[in-house]
């Protein structure tokens, strides 16, 4: 879907800018005494020219972390703002290379000749002329030349691309795209010469200002260059992007795949526009952590891979909700409530960067016809229990649902296959106590079919987000025994905490009764550990800890604190009850 991590990003000034860093290389200011890298502290070199004498335009800053026992990565970054000089660059270097730098990285902020004054394919030749420059001087500089990636946003995502994409820039200069680590085109622009109304028309001007002849436009595009072994592409637009920029970056990622490209992917970074996706100062922003994967500068290498990799899973899960649709004929429209919205979205309540739905219309199949036409299978018990794909299970005296009109959900608007719609969280721990080590789980929530009551029901009924969802058609059985039989003779009040008020054996079993629920990998939709042992078998000490120091325990695993309140001690106590009758 569009965001789970995923959405919208004065000529004088500039001539000015120009003519210091002439003045700066006229007075020796970036000349090759000061590239050596010879101090422990961070470092900035200005208006290094890297091309002729720089004052047309060729130069870079480069920002050098501080020194340390590895050589630091290189982001490479252009600077363009429709094919000129980025009158935004002050900000581009506070909002990126400054913190990117602080996160130990190198960063080159590279401007290449303007246009319309110079001519496709100028601009391009620039970007493969720097990167030439920078890998020449790497030793000198002291970061690796086998790890720079290239990046841009706006006509510099649209150069990063195509300088990529095309290899006839980089063989100019005895490169290959196969020595970049990836590329981070950063609301880009792929196609110039596309139908005529997909760009605004002041887009449109800028582009035809800066490509006079079509031919160039279409040279230019890198939608005309797709290429299976071209670099890793992290592409990315922000919720309140540009006009356009959301549907460009994701028809380039899908044409890139398309063309056998094997880690292409579109991310949209929400609560974010086209310029304050550029703020990495701010550690909640999400692009930070992609360029950071990207660099490789996580303590797990190889990170971004592994997230295209879970992109990449889910786009066709081996889980499945497509066997409902074998009653096709049996299928209702339905108008999208607020209720239904809201229901869709309860997977992503508890995530701040997590997908927002907003289907107009779903597809549903009445629960009570279904369940009858499938009686073989599901049988014909009193009880219905639901076990869906993460082991979370929970049941109900049939009749009790009734009234309350159940449906399952098996499709929104154009999409049949609910497993697609995902959201991705993570753990730092599977347990608090087997784990010396902390060590972060990216898991997955599917949304899969799902149960939604067309009447509200009461909450001893509506289980919320647990066990409802990620629901396949071998979820369902009927039995004529209570499930929840054992737990009978506790008090209603006992009952009501482990059956309504928490769910607990939604999860766990007590006395037997309940589940066994884990968590879905998110690379590869296994099932993995962090399964719910029967409430018993906790240690002591675990027990009490998870009964009165729930903010603690939750932020040792990396997980929302459950709100035990003054029922904690009541939980305690029956558990402990239930240990000692069993001699544990």
């Amino acid at each position: 879907m569009t965001f789970g991590r995923d959405a919208r990003r004065a000529r004088g000034a500039a001539a000015l800018r120009r003519a210091l860093r002439v003045l700066a290389l006229a007075l020796g200011l970036a000349s090759a005494a000061w590239t050596h890298r010879a101090q422990a502290d961070a470092a900035l070199h200005e208006g290094v020219a890297y091309a002729g004498s720089g004052g047309d335009g060729r130069t870079l800053d480069l920002y050098l972390p501080a020194a340390g026992a590895a050589r630091p990565p290189l982001l490479v970054f252009v600077e363009s703002h429709f094919w000129h000089d980025d009158d935004r660059a002050a900000e581009i270097a506070k909002g990126l290379a400054r913190p990117l730098q602080r996160a130990g990285a190198a960063v080159a902020l590279v401007r290449h000749r303007p246009a319309p004054e110079y001519r496709h394919p100028a601009a391009a030749e620039d970007v493969a002329a720097a990167l030439a420059f920078l890998v020449a001087h790497a030793g000198e500089y002291g970061y690796d030349p086998a790890r720079i990636a290239l990046a841009g946003r706006s006509s510099g995502a649209q150069l990063a691309a195509l300088v990529a994409l095309d290899p006839r820039y980089l063989a100019a200069q005895k490169l290959s795209p196969d020595s970049l680590l990836g590329v981070a085109a950063l609301s880009g622009m792929y196609d110039l010469a596309p139908p005529r109304g997909f760009a605004s028309p002041d887009e449109e001007a800028l582009v035809a200002k800066a490509f006079p002849d079509t031919a160039a436009r279409r040279d230019a595009s890198p939608m005309r260059h797709l290429r299976k072994d071209a670099p890793l592409f992290l592409i990315t637009f922000a919720e309140s992007d540009l006009p356009g920029a959301q549907e460009a970056g994701f028809a380039f990622a899908k044409a890139l795949r398309d063309a056998g490209h094997p880690a292409a992917e579109a991310f949209g970074i929400p609560g974010r526009d086209y310029r304050t996706q550029l703020d990495l100062a701010d550690e909640s922003n999400p692009l930070r952590k992609d360029l950071i994967g990207l660099l490789d500068l996580t303590a797990q290498r190889g990170w971004l891979r592994d997230t295209f990799a879970t992109r990449s899973y889910w786009r066709a899960p081996k889980q499945s909700s497509a066997g409902f649709w074998e009653d096709a004929k049996s299928v209702e429209q339905r108008d999208a409530t607020p209720e239904f919205l809201r229901d869709l979205n309860l997977l992503f309540s508890g995530s701040p960067a997590g997908p927002r739905l907003r289907p107009k219309r779903f597809q549903a199949l009445d629960l009570f016809a279904w369940l009858e036409r499938h009686a073989d299978r599901v049988g014909r018990g009193r009880y219905l229990v639901l076990t869906n794909a993460r082991g979370e299970k929970v049941s109900w005296e049939l009749e009790a649902l009734r009234p309350y009109q159940p449906l399952i959900v098996i499709g929104a608007d154009d999409e049949r296959e609910l497993f697609r719609l995902v959201d991705f969280y993570h753990t730092d721990r599977r347990t608090t106590w087997q784990q010396p080590e902390a060590e972060e789980w990216i898991l997955a929530r599917p949304v899969g079919a799902f149960l939604h009551f067309a009447k509200p029901a009461p909450d001893s009924i509506d289980p919320r987000a647990i066990g409802r969802f990620a629901l396949t058609p071998e979820s369902f059985s009927r039995v004529d025994e209570d499930p929840l039989a054992p737990l009978r003779s506790l008090t209603p009040a006992e009952q009501r905490v482990l059956t309504e008020d928490f769910r607990c054996v939604s999860c766990h079993t007590f006395r037997g009764a309940g589940a066994r629920a884990s968590h879905i990998r998110a690379k590869d939709g296994e099932l993995v550990g962090g399964y719910g042992l029967p409430l018993e078998e906790y240690p002591r000490e675990v027990w009490r800890r998870y009964c009165f120091e729930q903010e603690k325990v939750a932020a040792e695993i990396g997980a929302t604190p459950v709100q035990l309140g003054d029922r904690a001690q009541m939980l305690f106590e029956m558990v402990e009850r239930e240990r000692a009758k069993a001699g544990r």
